[in-house]
């Protein structure tokens, strides 16, 4: 019996996902996101700053069709040297 699904589907799933603070972190996550889901629908990117400067919050909406969606989402993320955090 496999797990019990936490979302259904479709989902707008928040994406929320911090690194060290660069000009392109922005579209390396877009980019990292649209690898892992080929045509997933991604919303504007919010950016914030952490107060010392030292990271940047990146956080927008992506429109998932599948948990395989998510789960291949989570891992582009986990595995990424850039990427320090993401919810």
């Amino acid at each position: 019996m496999g797990e019990p699904l936490l979302f259904t589907y479709p989902n707008d799933y928040p994406l929320k996902v911090i690194g060290a603070a660069a000009d392109d972190f922005a579209s390396h996550v877009r980019l990292l996101v649209e690898r892992a889901a080929p045509g997933i629908a991604l919303g504007e990117a919010t950016v914030r700053s952490s107060s010392g400067g030292k990271y940047l919050s990146i956080t927008m909406d992506a429109r998932l069709e599948s948990e395989e969606q998510r789960r291949a989402i989570n891992e582009a993320l986990k595995v990424d040297p850039r990427v320090v955090y993401f919810l």
